[in-house]
This record gives C-alpha cells, structure tokens and sequence, in this order.
C-alpha cells in the first residue's frame, strides 16, 4: 500500500516550520561511515587573501564570476596609505577599485560606481582612470621604487605584486613566461621554479621587430635555448619569437600554446614592462582570427610602455569556456634602467623602440684621422652611459646597440674627471652622514629636532652640485679645468655631456619630470647649464632642485680572443645593458692577431650590465 502524492504533499507542509522557505529541501541525516580510518576529515581553515585562498575554488556553487580573491593580495600599508579598496577590479589592469583619489590607480567616478554595484558588475567591466591615461599615452607611476619614487599613499609595493604569483606552484597550469629579447639577461627570472613549481615553461620572446634587419629566428632560438637549457639548467617545452606590436610569430605562439596547454589554465608571467599584455592582445586576436569567436575581443588588458601598468591578476576567457588565461604583474628588477628612470624620462631616451646600430671610430672631434686603437679614449653613451677604455689592441673594436635617443660621443679619458675619486669621496661622506645619523639617534632619541632640519634624511641620496663641485676638485679639479687644456672641440663635447648629464632624469631624487635638451642634438655646442656657475642653494642649472648624479662602476671586463676564434658576426662579447634595451659589443676587426681589451663601465646607482655571448642579430 503507498500514500497517495497528495497526503504526502500535505504531511509535509504540516511538518514544515513557518520561517522555513517553501523551496527548501528535506536531506538526509549525514551519517559517518563505520570504518573511523575512512571517515573524512574537514579541511584546514583558511585565511582569505592568503595564497591558498586565492588557489581554492567554492566547494559548493561555483561562481561564474572572474574570482575577485587576487585582488585582496594587494595590502595598503596603514602608515603609508589610508586608500580604502572597495569591491570590484579594473579590467585594464586588475587593482582593487576605489574612490577616494583621483590621482591612485583603480579610481572610478562614485556614480559610476554605485550605478555597477546595483547591477552587479564590479568585475571586469570598468576600466580605472590611470589605465585611461596610459592607453593615451600619459606615463602614470602607481609601484613604490619605479623611478626612484618612495612608498605615499596609494602606491604598492614590489613584494605585494609578487606575493599574488605565489599560488602558481601548488596548480597545475601551463606557464608562458615573457622575455624581452633586447633585455634577455636583464629581464630574465633566474629563479622562476620558486613561483611556478613543476609546471611546464613555454618561452616566448617578445619585440624581436625591434632587432636589427636580417635576424635569423632559427637562430635566435638555438642561442637563447642554449642560454636557458645549457647555462641555467632550465627545462622548456618550446621557444617562440613573437613581435606583439606587428603580430609577427604569434599565430605560432598560439598554436604551440594550445598544443602544451592539455585543458589546463595558462598564466603568463615575467618582469616588468616586457610585453606581456601587448602578446596577450595579440594572441587574442589570432585566436578569433582562427575561429575561436569566444574570445573576448574588448575590455582588454591595458599594454602602454610604463614599468607596472598590470597590478593584479586578470583573468580572460580565452579556451571556449574550458580554461582560463591570466595576465599576471610584471616583477620589477631594481637593477633596471627601465626601472631606475621616471615614465617620462623613457619617452625621452625612447627607450623600447628599434634599435638602431652605430660603430664608433677611435678618434675624438679635433682629431684629423683615426688613432691604432680605443686605448685612452672614453665613449660617452647619452648622459647615463660612460665606457673607458683602459686597454685596447688594433684588432679590437666596438659596435654599439641601443635606441635612438642615445648618442655615443668619443672624448679623451684624460679629460674628464676621475670617477673613481668622486666616488670613494662620494662614499666617505655618505658614510660619515650615516655615522653622525645614528649617533644623534643614540644620544637624542628616534625624533629629530629642529637643529636637525638640514640633516640629510636619506643616507643614500645623491650628491648636490656644491657637493659635486668640492668632489670634482678633490679628484683633481673640476671639469672646466680638466678641459681647459684641450681642444676647443673637445670641451664643448665633455660640457654638452655634463650638462646633460646634470639634467638627465638618472641625477633626480626621485627621477621625474625630466626638462633636459633634445638628446638627439649632439652637436658639441656649448649648453647654457655649463656656462653659468652651479648654484649654491641644492638645485641645478634647471633651478628645479635637482641633485647631481655620483656615477658608480657598474662592470669592469677584460677580453681576451686568441688569434683566430671569432663570435656571431665578429663579435666576442656582449656587454648587456640591464633595462636599456640594448648592448655594447667588442668585435674582432680582423682574424690577423689577438683581440684584447681591458674597459669600465660607469651607470647610475644600482643598475647592472651582464657580459654574455654574441647574440645571433643581423647588420
């Protein structure tokens, strides 16, 4: 005998309680199960925000959504910053919104806002107002340490963008990891296993339309797989070489991708302004272009030429619906050029554009014909670059790669002041400042007085002109004096050069707004900055406060080539120049004789230059 379907209907109702929605489910009591050794055990809690957090996935409904938990990786510091984040992220470069300042990234208008919040699309479906700036143009900083700029409120920190890749390790997804070809030793993450795990590693090189006309892509492959698999003990599943701005390559990135993706999600990572963006929106466009109509083809990335235009992880919709792919922060290298210099001093080097060959020849402006070798002479790469050539055979030359906006001019050494005094100088003073620093903080507390307002705050910070001047004297008089004996030539092409030099964006604390001369005039006249007399009250010729750039020994290199050997295209060595987009390389004139030759290179504060083989590159 069974109860008839309406005397259960009414049974139930009459034993549900009122506040009890009639939608509700009746389920079964959960009984564990006999065996005490089978019996689940409940998961650990976890910390949202964590990176466990933002790898866990709802063990119940699945929200469809992009899911917000990267975004909360992001931490303000509270004596830094009191920018309060609210719910929603921007699809241009995945911060957390907010709308309290304009001028901190992920601002949107508060109308704008709330009209999204009632509807129900705060993620990914507004675009903040730096991310507008930038795609027309305006170089916006919003990373503490980009150009010298200190922690203020808004800014984040390198480690946070770092801390939101930490999760890659524990999945298991496909990782495309970018690389510059113009940077390859600057920009590559020597310890990439530590963020991605055992996950497979395509490589793909980026801005190979900048290398010169006739490089050999087959080539250029073999080189970087020996400099991966051989030197760094690297595994990789593939190499490509794509150019993201002409889309050349990138259909055979695609395919390789899909080939190693196996259904699985595909991050792609790498440093800071290397391209990643600029590929995904190419490889998003060969991928509708072959057929896959479901990829997204507005609301995309925001790519622009500023270091740290991605600040959280941005998820796109890329496979049919069967996996996702992620557009990651670049990580930002501190021993950069790209990442010592402000926006806009880039846009002024051009740094990132073609790159354009030049072959100095040892001889100076006031000579009548070429010297037998580069021994003595100085070359002057724009006003961040000094190479001294200390020791040269004939059969020695160099070859120059770099971007347009940097010149290379030839002096004598003898004419320019040593910088190896102004430094040792540079660095007694500096350790003075630090000793009398923490003496008035052992006798006087943590606060600093009024007496102690012209105390420096800053151990490290650069030198100011008068400072510079008593140096310049101290290492054997100043400039004009060095050059005084010279040629007329000769002295207005070290003036032009310090002027520059005293204006460059690489002399600034922090390194902004840049109001120096044309760089594409080196003409050799003489700049009015040099004429006149370095003021006396802490600011340059400019009269916009400016400190004057202490130039420190970045790589010291001795070449040695047996008679006979010989690199790609001549070369011996390459002299890679981190963050610049470009390398200086000692070629062999002739096979006739050894190729030896002892040089310095002198940069800004904290940049780094890596001698590496002759990459396979074009004339």
């Amino acid at each position: 005998w069974r109860m008839p379907s309406f005397c259960v209907a009414s049974h139930v109702a009459a034993l549900r309680p009122h506040d009890l929605s009639s939608r509700a489910r009746i389920r079964p009591i959960a009984r564990a199960p006999r065996n005490r050794d089978t019996r689940r055990r409940s998961a650990p809690a976890v910390k949202f925000g964590t990176a466990a957090a933002a790898g866990s996935r709802p063990s119940r409904v699945p929200d469809r959504r992009p899911r917000p938990s990267h975004d909360d990786l992001i931490r303000v510091d509270d004596e830094a910053s009191d920018v309060r984040r609210l719910r929603g992220n921007c699809y241009g470069c995945g911060v957390a919104l907010q709308t309290e300042r304009a001028d901190v990234s992920g601002y949107v208008d508060p109308d704008e806002y709330e009209t999204k919040r009632v509807h129900k699309q705060l993620f990914g479906m507004m675009l903040c107002a730096r991310c507008g700036d930038l795609s027309n143009g305006a170089m916006v900083n919003a990373v503490a340490g980009q150009g010298g700029a200190r922690m203020s409120q808004g800014l984040i920190t390198p480690s946070q963008l770092r801390e939101q890749l930490t999760h890659i390790r524990d999945k298991k997804v496909l990782v495309v990891k970018v690389v510059d070809v113009t940077d390859f030793h600057g920009c590559f993450l020597n310890r990439v296993r530590d963020v991605v795990g055992a996950n497979p590693i395509l490589l793909v090189l980026t801005k190979c339309d900048l290398l010169p006309n006739g490089t050999d892509s087959a080539r250029l492959k073999e080189w970087a797989r020996r400099e991966v698999e051989t030197r760094r003990r690297l595994t990789l599943a593939g190499i490509e070489c794509v150019s993201g701005r002409k889309g050349d390559g990138v259909e055979n990135a695609v395919t390789a991708m899909f080939a190693e993706r196996k259904g699985r999600d595909v991050y792609v990572i790498g440093s800071a302004n290397v391209g990643k963006s600029t590929f995904i929106r190419a490889a998003l466009k060969s991928m509708r272009e072959l057929g896959n109509f479901g990829v997204p083809a507005k609301r995309l990335p925001t790519a622009s030429a500023m270091p740290g235009t991605t600040l959280g992880i941005i998820p796109l919709r890329a496979f049919e619906g069967r996996g996702v792919l992620y557009d990651t922060p670049g990580v930002f290298l501190h021993h950069r050029m790209n990442s010592i210099l402000a926006g806009e001093d880039i846009k002024r080097f051009r740094l990132g554009g073609s790159l354009v060959r030049y072959v100095p020849r040892p001889r100076c402006e006031d000579d009548a014909s070429d010297r037998t070798d580069f021994a003595g002479l100085t070359l002057l790469w724009g006003p961040l670059i000094r190479v001294d050539v200390l020791l040269a055979t004939p059969n020695a030359g160099l070859v120059f790669y770099g971007p347009k906006g940097m010149r290379v001019t030839v002096v004598e050494t003898s004419k320019l002041p040593d910088p190896m005094l102004a430094q040792a100088a540079a660095d007694r003073e500096r350790d003075s400042r630090r000793a009398a620093m923490a003496e008035r903080a052992t006798t006087k507390g943590a606060g600093v007085d009024d007496a102690d307002a012209d105390a420096d705050p800053d151990p490290g910070r650069r030198v100011r002109p008068e400072e510079d001047e008593r140096l310049g004297k101290g290492a054997g008089g100043g400039l004009a004096s060095s050059a005084a004996s010279g040629a007329a030539s000769a002295v207005e092409a070290v003036a032009e050069w310090r002027a520059e030099s005293a204006s460059s964006p690489a002399m600034t604390t922090p390194y902004s707004n840049s109001d120096f001369s044309d760089l594409s005039d080196f003409s050799g006249r003489e700049s009015p900055a040099s004429s006149e007399a370095e003021p006396v009250d802490g600011s340059s010729a400019t009269g916009d406060g400016r400190f004057v750039f202490c130039e420190r020994l970045v790589k010291e290199l001795e070449v040695n080539s047996p008679e006979g050997s010989t690199g790609a295209r001549g070369g011996v060595v390459d002299l890679s120049v981190s963050g610049m987009g470009g390398w200086i390389r000692v070629v062999r004139e002739s096979r006739v004789g050894a190729c030896e030759m002892t040089m310095r290179v002198w940069g800004p504060r904290g940049l780094e230059v890596f001698a590496r083989e002759p990459m396979p590159t074009g004339l």
